[in-house]
């Protein structure tokens, strides 16, 4: 009976007047003449505020930043305009994200990967992560230098730790494109056109590769924030090193940390539409492209879908006997572990169709 009294209301009342019908519960008309309804949270005594505050401060916790909140729940569909991406998530759980102790070291064992981004006026940036067992992202070191030549970059990457221990290392694809870009070693004449990666290769760095996965910020965006999620009630799964947070960016070579990195996620911006574009289209989720080259390198390892390090058989062994070895079971403990570790005997290949063979009765 409300909504019918609220919709007759609707058709005499100017275009876009919102007419309440309950609580969180409304009712409006475009020019057109379709009526909208608007349904809120609070409609629900449950997840009304005023009757359980709890429900609002537990949901919350899901949502990675206010703008989404706001978004998604209280049907704000300008939120998130200019809204920095990162830095609440960042600023809330920062003991939790950063890994500040100057000790902290990965594992050897653990897997290398990395992401490359080349510039010339912008910053060249190779952001190297680390992946544990259970898959957890760790960004640890970082070469981030603007305005250098191909050749001058060589002998920092050269000198970067666990360099050589890097298996993937996935870079811009347009690097790998024939370019104008001449050879840069001094004193040489100018040879064919090359691309970059020609040009790296040439001076020993053969390491990327092109990433030909998905490219968008906005999707990077959002699988960060889903390693992000939920912080609550777990780890995040992608962590970042950085001792010393910067104001500005640090160029250079940084074996341990990823100080620029944090830096540019710090200040990374969604776009923001003006009042009179907003009146023609929707709310952009867009990031501005700008201080993302360290991003970018990130970009292209985290979006590469990185597998996790797997466990030798020799690891599997010792974390399966060691509850035996605490126990003082040494001779269960051996056994177990040589079982487990024994190299199963090889089978002979049999080429062709197997013809069993049959005994011939007379």
């Amino acid at each position: 009976m409300r909504v019918k009294e609220a919709l007759a209301k609707t058709r005499n009342a100017p275009p876009q007047t919102v007419i309440p019908i309950m609580r969180g519960l409304s009712v409006r008309r475009t020019k057109g003449g379709i009526p909208v309804v608007r349904l809120h949270y609070t409609a629900d005594p449950h997840r009304d505020p005023e009757l359980n505050p709890a429900w609002k401060q537990t949901e919350r916790k899901a949502y990675t930043s206010q703008a989404s909140w706001d978004r998604e729940q209280e049907i704000i569909d300008d939120a998130g305009g200019g809204e920095l991406v990162f830095a609440d998530t960042l600023l809330t759980y920062w003991d939790k994200i950063v890994i500040t102790d100057p000790r902290w070291r990965p594992d050897p064992r653990w897997r290398v990967e990395a992401g490359f981004d080349h510039g010339k006026t912008n910053p060249t940036a190779l952001e190297r992560c680390y992946l544990d067992y259970d898959g957890t992202i760790y960004l640890c070191g970082e070469y981030y230098m603007p305005g250098k030549e191909v050749w001058e970059h060589v002998p920092f990457i050269e000198q970067m730790a666990d360099v050589r221990k890097i298996v993937a290392c996935f870079a811009d694809p347009t690097i790998f494109n024939i370019t104008m870009q001449q050879s840069q070693a001094p004193g040489k004449p100018q040879e064919r056109a090359k691309s970059i990666n020609e040009l790296y290769i040439e001076k020993g760095i053969g390491l990327f590769s092109p990433f030909a996965m998905d490219r968008s910020d906005v999707s990077f965006a959002a699988r960060v924030m889903a390693h992000w999620s939920n912080l609550e009630n777990r780890e995040p799964s992608l962590k970042i090193v950085c001792r010393n947070y910067p104001e500005r960016p640090v160029p250079g070579l940084h074996n341990w940390d990823c100080p620029n990195l944090l830096w540019e996620m710090m200040r990374c911006r969604r776009v923001k539409l003006s009042a009179q574009q907003l009146l023609s289209r929707n709310v952009s989720e867009a990031i501005i492209d700008k201080d993302n080259h360290a991003m970018d390198a990130c970009k292209y390892v985290v979006m590469s879908h990185p597998e996790s390090t797997e466990r030798t058989p020799e690891e599997l062994a010792a974390e399966a006997i060691k509850p035996l070895v605490e126990a003082g079971d040494l001779t269960s403990a051996l056994i177990r572990y040589r079982q487990m570790t024994a190299v199963p005997e090889s089978r002979p290949i049999r080429i062709g169709r197997y013809q069993p063979r049959f005994r011939r009765r007379y």
